[in-house]
């Protein structure tokens, strides 16, 4: 389905800004930035995993939508997603890794993407190595993270990794999976998929 807003600029100017969408943003001095332009109410989970992944040294870019309900209407695709502050904070660090969502509640996978392909790579064999299921996702898809301008690739190093987890691997993390309960109801499966991203990340890292 097509996006309702094209841009960031015409979704601000439908929405109010901290009551109806959020901007959590941190910068840090490492050269890495977790992010996700479709977090809170849009793709569950994403928003967690952003901001957790970051150690304090770390940068974080967190849209959140946060209606009771039609959030998937904030839903701007990355390639579009021109929010200032993203797309500055993203174009300082070296290493990115984006959290996204995909709509499948009967399988735990998730799609991973970007241009960065030895960090793809390092994930898959973390992802192997802890019990989690992954597939690369062919270039030639639309989640695929494969193009220039997507968020996760605007790093000066001109790319990213785009990580697009399965609505029941999302679902999975939390005992209660609500904007006010998966803050303080975060299982060992969220735990160990995060883990699993900063070894690959901090193996990526040191090659730099």
């Amino acid at each position: 389905m097509a996006d309702k807003y094209a841009n960031f600029g015409e979704l601000s100017k439908a929405y109010k800004m901290r009551t109806q969408f959020d901007l959590r943003i941190k910068k840090g001095s490492s050269g890495i930035i977790y992010l996700t332009p479709h977090g809170g109410g849009i793709e569950t989970g994403a928003s967690e995993l952003s901001e957790f992944s970051a150690d304090p040294t770390d940068s974080y870019f967190i849209f959140d939508a946060k209606l009771s309900t039609g959030n998937s209407d904030m839903h701007v695709t990355s390639t579009h997603f021109d929010e200032p502050n993203a797309r500055r904070l993203v174009g300082q660090n070296d290493i990115a890794v984006s959290y996204h969502g995909y709509a499948d509640s009967a399988v735990k996978n998730t799609k991973v993407g970007g241009l960065d392909e030895q960090l793809r790579n390092f994930i898959g064999e973390e992802f192997t190595a802890a019990g989690i299921p992954w597939e690369q996702e062919p270039f030639e898809s639309s989640i695929a993270g494969a193009e220039p301008d997507n968020i996760c690739n605007v790093t000066r190093r001109g790319m990213g990794v785009q990580l697009e987890m399965s609505t029941l691997q999302r679902t999975s993390f939390f005992g209660t999976n609500t904007a006010a309960g998966r803050r303080t109801t975060i299982l060992p499966e969220f735990t160990n998929y995060m883990n699993a991203v900063k070894r690959a990340v901090a193996r990526r890292k040191a090659l730099l």
